[in-house]
């Protein structure tokens, strides 16, 4: 890479590979041939400093100067001596043209400068330093990396390894941590995948002051003497974040950079050396804001600045911050909750620079800019985006007809019978939410004030419920932003039929039974669309036990569509990762509890943990906000205020809840005990301010008003648990809980697959370690709603060719590839593409453990129809009509005259053999019918596997296959044949035993041709006896006969009645196997044992650049 000439001197640190008159190429000490002493001190030194020297340069010399002139710089030797070949022969024959040294100096600069100027036409301003693109390429030298692999920052730190700190420099990539030192001769290399990571923190004791710890299943990890320790630590925080998340959900992990986002931010973004670390704090910035402010996930922050708002209802200026986005103006106050306020574009009509009387002239400049910004995105803004469409439009939308009608709050249609006094005391509140509305603005606008705060701690009016919950939580602006998009999902999700529509369906009828809209077809129907459409929309959630009871509790307050949109925000930002199979979110939320508890009630975590109840009390709370725990007229207060702050109030309640039973608690002597106190106490909280409708009449002991309880948790706790809290809490212990729930997976998967009792434990442990880093770097999860654990880990062609070429030894000669095709579609159970853990435990476990038995008739099976395909595994050399040449096999046998043999005239050459059809006939798939052939290919995958347990059925209470296999018909035997050569080609008896035994297997084969030979018996050999036959039969490129006889129908290979004689070739499995078995050196051969650690070893440490991911 060219650089700008700079002036150096001639230096020590640098050796000299190629001199010219006018130019030196140098390559650094330290790399490449260099040794010694000085090579050792030389790359210490560039170890520990900061600035990272290319480790080749080109230098620009004169032979009367001292001065020499740095003028390309590479990280390659291949690289340089591009620049080097470049400049002898563009260059140096111009130079000897010049009268004085000066002129040459000046020439060459003015050259390199020219240069460089025309390639820097192309770089933006957001390109990665120089510095940096030396360290990235270190970094993937160093550690073995992929190409793809990205590398975020780097900081200088120490290790402690053993008793002893080593200086060296921390890695920060995207999928990984990595650690490099090398101090006089000595490297010291970590490598830790973010993945693996179960906690972070900082520590400072005495061992280990001031630092980081970093905790694997491995072990634990401590770094010290960071310059910018708190920086390092919210990185590594938040690519952890991204590595569990890609755990949980590969499309929420996904992680791509963003270059737009990052020139939106780069006024506040501090420039960092790396782009990805700008990006990634943009990213961050950019999440913070769209949560802060309850926005859609798509909004990207275009910068902020302080400044004041106007606030006409108490006429004052509030000091705060300003937030930017494409769709969205946000204000929040320096003074928390004091005020903040949502502007949607769409509602901007005019922007303007106020007149405020004297300013600065910077303040001035400002204002412009600001002006013109905003009218900048509003010119960007879509005509669609958040606008409502025309009356006309929207009339001839609800002129379509539509089978189904959607609901208004179903407690419109079936009202309660209010009191005097409680329709008094709702009166009463509307008042005042009317009121204040009439100050602070209705709608998405509205200014969140302290005031509202406390009308919402009070709780809002029933009539107003459903109206603030979409404000509040911010589901109104998806609905807006996605018009007609409920009614799509409905129409698609009804008329489908799947998984997630059958569980809703039993769930239906569970759903808040006691109110009477959920006895009724109105409230189930309504509630089975939102469901339903739902599980549509989002099919990585689907449906998850508890969504119901959400739903139901949403359909009485708001209408139909606006319920379904709240849900959607309840599952996708206010209880992220809630509602998958494995509830991810709740098992985080927690450990987040157990924490909060542990801290501010530390007496009562120790009795709680001590009866085993700090992972019971909390899942049910939390994934039906208290609505299966205590009266849905009570719980709904709470609601109020989760949508209105967040995930912080169900804490907070929780955290209430256990101090007022806290004496209680704290005497009981069993789990059940504590259990039934929480209980009756969740059943006894009441709300008076509101009328249940109920079939079921609330009997409990009333123990406290909701309102109290809820005011309660805010005076105890608001202060103390805040949004941020919970949000800090959630990555400690997400880190902790995926890799508990990956362990578990791994752990219920080698319990499985010892079963097969093929492959050792410790092999096992291995391979599922191995299996995992391939679906890491292909970007899949472990599979969900799983009948087997196995089933967990499933890998495509590509991923299972890596690791069974590496593993197995039948992959390792000329038909490696087809032996490997052939033995991947054995395994693929359910004919998906994809084999499980435990299909590739058993292929690698059958070619090295099995005994002869097993091992033969896997192969055997493997190329039995209707499972060999030739359009999908035919190999990669043909004759012109499709056939296999199987070239060195049939020579080989061609060239054996059997020593004895039991009938002479029934030899034939195996090339004549080949040559009338070697390519599987296609009839013989057709001829079956789908469910014929289906099961035919269950039969032999199933006698494959005899004497292992039988996979779990692929629909219950389907009875397990038949373990028999078909015979083989003459081309599969052929291509059967042809791999036991290639499996023995190495030595020449096993390859002659093979030679004898497939003789005889040809010979039993044709004796079923004998009566149709219709010539004179030869005494001749197996070629001359195939050559005798009559010629008058052909065959089209399938290996059919072409001839048939005047009036008979074509005959049909599925049937052994009205097969044609000339086609009847056919060798058993027991044939196959009596036959090979007679040989002692295959038998031998077949039953060796084989250790696969080694090649584990050797997998493990191979180059990721070669892995098929």
């Amino acid at each position: 890479m060219w650089v700008k000439p700079q002036e150096v001197f001639q230096s020590a640190l640098w050796d000299c590979d190629e001199t010219t008159l006018y130019f030196v190429l140098q390559r650094r000490k330290g790399h490449g041939k260099s040794k010694g002493l000085s090579s050792i001190i030389v790359g210490t030194l560039d170890s520990v400093r900061d600035t990272k020297p290319a480790p080749f340069r080109i230098l620009h010399q004169t032979p009367n100067s001292e001065i020499y002139y740095v003028i390309a710089t590479a990280l390659t030797e291949h690289e340089i001596r591009e620049d080097w070949n470049w400049l002898f022969k563009n260059v140096s024959p111009t130079l000897h043209s010049f009268d004085s040294e000066e002129e040459v100096t000046e020439f060459v600069c003015c050259k390199i400068n020219s240069i460089i100027a025309t390639g820097q036409e192309s770089i933006t301003e957001d390109e990665d330093t120089v510095n940096y693109k030396n360290v990235d390429y270190d970094f993937h030298q160093r550690f073995n990396m992929p190409k793809d692999e990205k590398l975020v920052c780097y900081y200088s730190c120490s290790y402690w390894k053993g008793k002893m700190p080593r200086q060296g420099w921390l890695y920060l990539s995207v999928h990984y941590m990595c650690f490099y030192s090398y101090i006089f001769g000595r490297n010291t290399t970590l490598k830790i995948r973010w993945a693996d990571v179960t906690e972070l923190a900082k520590t400072n004791s005495l061992l280990f002051p001031d630092s980081i710890k970093v905790v694997t299943r491995d072990g634990e990890h401590y770094f010290t003497m960071l310059l910018k320790k708190n920086e390092t630590f919210a990185l590594m925080q938040q690519l952890a974040n991204i590595a569990m998340k890609q755990l949980i959900d590969d499309k929420s992990g996904t992680f791509n950079t963003d270059k737009e986002l990052l020139t939106k931010l780069s006024k506040n973004v501090p420039k960092k050396p790396s782009f990805l670390k700008r990006d990634l704090d943009a990213k961050k910035q950019s999440n913070l804001y769209t949560l802060r402010f309850r926005l859609p996930h798509a909004e990207k922050l275009d910068g902020t600045e302080e400044c004041t708002l106007w606030t006409p209802y108490n006429k004052r200026h509030n000091w705060g911050r300003m937030y930017l986005s494409q769709n969205f103006i946000c204000f929040d106050s320096r003074v928390s909750n004091l005020v903040r306020l949502i502007i949607p574009l769409r509602n901007v009509y005019q922007v303007e620079k106020a007149d405020s009387g004297a300013t600065s002239s910077s303040w001035g400049v400002w204002k412009e800019f600001l002006v013109h910004k905003i009218s900048e995105l509003l010119a960007k803004l879509p005509n669609d985006m958040y606008r409502e469409k025309s009356g006309k439009a929207v009339a001839s939308s609800r002129g379509e007809e539509r089978e189904w009608t959607p609901q208004p709050p179903l407690m419109t249609l079936f009202k309660t019978h209010q009191t005097a006094s409680i329709k008094q005391i709702q009166q009463k509140k509307e008042k005042q939410w009317e009121d204040h509305m009439a100050e602070v603005g209705r709608g998405v606008s509205m200014y969140r004030t302290t005031e509202g705060s406390e009308l919402v701690v009070k709780g809002i009016p029933e009539s107003l419920r459903g109206e603030l919950w979409s404000v509040f939580s911010g589901s109104i602006l998806q609905k807006v932003q996605s018009k007609g998009l409920y009614e799509r999902l409905v129409k698609e999700a009804l008329s489908s039929k799947n998984q997630a529509n059958d569980e809703i369906e039993r769930d239906l009828h569970r759903s808040l039974p006691e109110h009477p809209a959920f006895q009724n077809d109105v409230g189930i129907s309504a509630l089975r669309r939102v469901l339903c459409a739902y599980a549509l929309k989002n099919p990585t959630i689907g449906y998850c036990q508890a969504m119901n009871i959400v739903a139901s509790v949403l359909l009485i307050y708001c209408p139909e569509e606006q319920a379904f949109w709240l849900l959607a925000t309840i599952c996708e930002t206010l209880l992220p990762d809630y509602y998958n199979t494995r509830v991810v979110g709740a098992l985080v939320d927690q450990g987040v509890l157990e924490e909060l508890t542990k801290s501010q009630l530390p007496d009562l975590h120790a009795k709680l943990d001590e009866l085993g109840m700090m992972k019971m009390i909390s899942l049910s709370w939390f994934l039906t906000l208290f609505i299966s725990v205590m009266p849905y007229e009570s719980a709904v207060n709470v609601m109020d205020c989760f949508f209105y702050d967040g995930a912080k109030v169900i804490f907070q309640v929780t955290l209430t809840i256990l101090d007022v039973n806290k004496d209680k608690l704290l005497k009981c002597t069993e789990d059940g005990q504590a259990m039934q106190i929480l209980s009756e106490y969740l059943e006894g909280i009441s709300n008076e301010e509101a009328m249940a409708l109920s079939t079921e009449p609330r009997t409990a002991k009333k123990t406290i008003k909701i309102q109290d309880l809820v005011y309660q948790s805010y005076r105890m706790y608001g202060a103390n648990v805040s949004s941020e809290c919970i949000e800090h809490l959630r990555l400690k212990h997400r880190l902790r809980v995926v890799r508990q729930l990956e362990d578990s997976l791994e752990k219920n998967t080698l319990r499985a697959l010892q079963q097969d009792r093929l492959l050792e434990p410790n092999e096992l442990q291995e391979l599922l370690s191995i299996i995992r880093e391939e679906l890491f770097w292909a970007k899949r999860v472990p599979s969900e709603r799983l009948e087997a654990p196995y089933e967990a880990y499933r890998l495509d062609y590509g991923q299972f060719k890596t690791i069974y070429t590496a593993l197995s030894p039948w992959a390792k000669g000329d038909y490696a590839e087809a032996i490997t095709a052939r033995i991947f579609k054995l395994m693929d159970h359910d004919d998906d593409g994809l084999v499980s853990a435990r299909g590739l435990s058993v292929g690698i476990g059958l070619s090295t453990r099995g005994d002869a038995q097993m091992r033969l008739r896997a192969l055997y099976c493997a190329h039995a129809p209707p499972l060999l395909s030739p359009l999908e595994l035919r190999p990669t050399h043909f004759t012109e009509t499709g056939e296999e040449l199987a070239t060195d096999a049939i020579s080989f046998f061609d060239s054996i005259e059997p020593a004895s043999s039991p009938d002479p005239s029934l030899q034939r050459s195996i090339s004549e053999v080949c040559s009338e059809g070697n390519q599987m006939d296609k009839s013989t798939d057709s001829a079956y019918s789908q469910a014929e052939s289906s099961q035919a290919v269950d039969s032999v995958r199933a006698c494959a596997l005899l004497g292992l347990p039988s996979p779990g059925a692929s629909t219950p209470g389907t009875p397990p296959p038949p373990r028999t296999a078909p015979a083989l018909p003459r081309p599969h035997f052929l291509l059967l044949l042809a791999a036991l050569h290639d499996l023995t080609q190495h030595s020449t008896p096993l390859y002659e035993a093979v030679a004898r035994a497939g003789t005889v297997l040809l010979q039993l084969g044709e004796l079923r041709h004998r009566p149709n030979l219709g010539r004179e018996i030869s005494q001749d050999s197996l070629y001359l006896a195939a050559a005798a036959q009559p010629s008058a039969i052909e065959l089209d490129p399938n290996g059919n006969t072409t001839e048939q006889e005047p009036g008979r129908p074509q005959p049909s290979p599925s049937r052994d009645s009205d097969r044609d004689p000339t086609d009847d070739w056919s060798i058993t499995l027991e044939q196959f196997l009596a036959t090979m078995l007679t040989e002692a050196t295959l038998e031998e051969f077949f039953n060796k044992q084989v250790s696969i650690l080694p090649q584990l070893e050797a997998l493990r440490q191979r180059d990721r650049l070669h892995s098929v991911s």
